[in-house]
């Protein structure tokens, strides 16, 4: 979700929902806990700014009952298609799925919650898009944001491609004016965007066997265009990589990692 002058490095459409799929299978118990304990609950609203798969939106429409409500913003319409789908499918009606910029999102103290996960790292002006969400809470109502420290990732043993991957990521975002390090800087991001009692946390789910291990392979493979684009790898350099990638993810004797996820929170004044 950005402005037409940001660029997302990693394309969407129907592949990029299968990404988003299996991403969002990998931390789904992590962020409902996290949502959860903030008081996400039966009766509440929440606005899911740059939600990509609908995913979250969906797990809280499910959280807040049919009671509460869910609005669910995103500027790639295919992915949104894919959303309403899913909701239909599973039988959820409390949720509303809008195409849009997160930088356009103009509400004014209707939220209880607003939540992004992996959005302000895509964003060459992340401080606009949480004073904007910040702006869309009520009065002691909570933003809470997720996102990432790439170059934290690890994996077991030492895996070249593994290891380009991670660099080549956060290349191409720096060469967009992006930041894919932004983790750190979330909790002072936050305090200047006007919240009080901002408190944070670190997770960092890593896996030796199923679909987490899928992850580096899928990113990378939806982020071949931008790399080749920018210059920053050829596509035979890439293909190669993906096929390091698969064998290392295959083998039960390695570990991989997702990049540190940076958890913040705090409330409107």
């Amino acid at each position: 979700m950005q402005k037409s002058t940001d660029q997302y490095i990693i394309e969407g459409g129907k592949e990029g929902k299968r990404r988003l799929n299996i991403l969002a299978g990998v931390l789904r118990p992590y962020t409902r806990a996290l949502l959860a304990t903030r008081g996400v609950e039966a009766g509440k609203t929440l606005i899911d700014v740059g939600c990509g798969g609908g995913h979250v939106a969906l797990m809280v429409a499910k959280m807040v009952e049919n009671n509460g409500r869910v609005e669910a913003v995103d500027f790639d319409g295919e992915i949104l298609a894919l959303s309403r789908e899913d909701a239909i499918a599973e039988g959820v009606n409390n949720v509303l799925f809008r195409q849009g910029s997160a930088y356009d999102i103009n509400y004014h103290n209707e939220f209880d919650f607003a939540y992004s996960r992996f959005l302000l790292s895509h964003l060459t002006e992340p401080l606009s898009v949480l004073q904007k969400m910040v702006q869309s809470v009520k009065p002691g109502g909570q933003v809470i944001v997720e996102d990432i420290h790439f170059s934290g990732h690890f994996c077991y043993p030492v895996c070249k491609a593994f290891d380009d991957y991670v660099r080549y990521f956060t290349m191409a975002a720096h060469n967009n004016g992006q930041d894919a390090e932004i983790g750190p800087r979330l909790v002072g991001l936050c305090k200047d965007a006007g919240l009080t009692n901002v408190a944070f946390e670190v997770i960092q789910p890593c896996f030796n066997t199923g679909q987490g291990k899928l992850m580096a392979y899928s990113t990378l493979d939806r982020i071949k265009g931008t790399l080749i684009d920018q210059g920053i790898a050829t596509a035979a350099t890439i293909d190669n990589m993906l096929a390091e990638l698969e064998q290392f993810g295959r083998n039960e004797q390695t570990i991989m990692s997702l990049p540190r996820i940076f958890r913040v929170w705090g409330e409107k004044r």
